[in-house]
């Protein structure tokens, strides 16, 4: 037994709550394959089924959902679209948060029907495609694990005191990689840890398709009069950032939107997608999995962190295996902008990173 949780969108018609997803897959669907009849063939729907499902969509939102062409062609409306980036949106900025909670509510559940020990592996996470890879591959295994999604800052800091057994954070490679692991180092200092890389990734600025506003670097943000979407504080995202104004000395009072705040990579791509901001500042993933341009700017380690007297816990070494087992590495390699080059390497904090030694 799985617990998920998904959100989703309902619109209020003549005293009932209707749920909407039916009728969002099967716009995806048009819009993908471009008339009705593919899309309910697709799934399963009569045409004429799929057909009255629009008419009486349309007559409860009191507008059109689908433009029909020749031929049976269709093209979605501008409402559609709309519906179609809110349910988008919606699964970008909550999934994540709903993971969280299935995955604890799982635990709560396990410990209560469980006739025999039932310990679980907690991790602490920044969202991201091969941490949630990882999560798969594990389910997999059946290797029970407890994982919340957090900002980097949080999940260290909950390694350190011991509210969890793993946690992800994420560093720069080349001169931001000091300042951030500053951030780090306080909440690690006297005790002894271990690092396994999880993948490298590209990291940069995530525009409209065509690059509309001609945006090449962070410098131009304030110039072009862009609107940003941001990251929470405490996220290794938002560390970078604010250290990229620093070294192109931008007050961030000067860019508009820096308030918008978005949880997650895809969030905050979804968020740019759907034309309420111009840029953010994103993984290449992200920008791929919405259809934006991507302009980078740094490479980073994504790495788990875990005590060094942990190393040999069974969990720990079966997700250690899970890290450097070839089928998993194929699954970051192909994860657009990530790399699975030191994937599964596994050393001591004061190697991977000896300022934090």
């Amino acid at each position: 037994m799985r617990i998920s949780i998904a959100p989703q969108l309902r619109f209020r018609h003549d005293g009932s709550d209707v749920p909407l997803d039916k009728l969002i897959s099967l716009l995806a669907h048009v819009d993908t394959l471009g008339n009705l009849q593919a899309a309910s063939h697709a799934l399963n729907l009569s045409y004429r089924g799929a057909w009255g499902h629009v008419k009486e969509a349309e007559t409860a939102l009191g507008a059109p959902l689908l433009t029909m062409a020749r031929g049976r062609g269709a093209v979605l409306t501008p409402l559609a679209r709309r519906l179609l980036w809110g349910q988008k949106r919606l699964q970008a900025r909550l999934g994540p948060l709903l993971e969280t909670m299935a995955s604890e509510l799982q635990t709560e559940l396990d410990d209560l029907l469980a006739d025999d020990d039932n310990d679980q592996l907690r991790i602490f996470a920044s969202h991201g495609l091969a941490v949630a890879a990882l999560v798969d591959f594990a389910a997999k295994a059946e290797l029970p694990l407890e994982v919340s999604y957090r900002g980097s800052i949080e999940a260290v800091s909950a390694l350190a005191k011991q509210e969890c057994e793993m946690a992800s954070f994420h560093v720069p490679e080349g001169a931001l990689a000091e300042p951030v692991l500053a951030q780090y180092a306080p909440l690690l200092k006297g005790k002894a840890y271990r690092v396994a890389d999880v993948a490298s990734r590209r990291l940069g600025l995530l525009v409209a398709r065509g690059n509309p506003l001609h945006i090449q670097s962070i410098a131009d943000l304030p110039r072009v009069g862009a609107r940003f979407a941001n990251r929470e504080r405490g996220s290794g995202t938002r560390m970078i950032f604010d250290l990229l104004l620093q070294q192109a000395r931008l007050d961030p009072e000067t860019i508009h939107g820096t308030e918008n705040i978005e949880l997650t990579h895809a969030a905050v791509a979804a968020y740019i997608a759907s034309g309420r901001a111009d840029a953010g500042l994103a993984i290449e993933a992200a920008a791929t999995q919405f259809g934006l341009d991507f302009l980078p700017i740094l490479t980073e380690r994504y790495c788990l962190i875990f005590p060094d007297g942990a190393a040999e816990h069974r969990y720990v070494r079966a997700l250690l295996d899970i890290l450097q087992s070839a089928p998993y590495k194929q699954a970051v390699h192909a994860i657009p902008g990530y790399a699975d080059a030191h994937t599964g390497r596994v050393a001591a904090l004061a190697e991977a990173f000896p300022s934090l030694g």
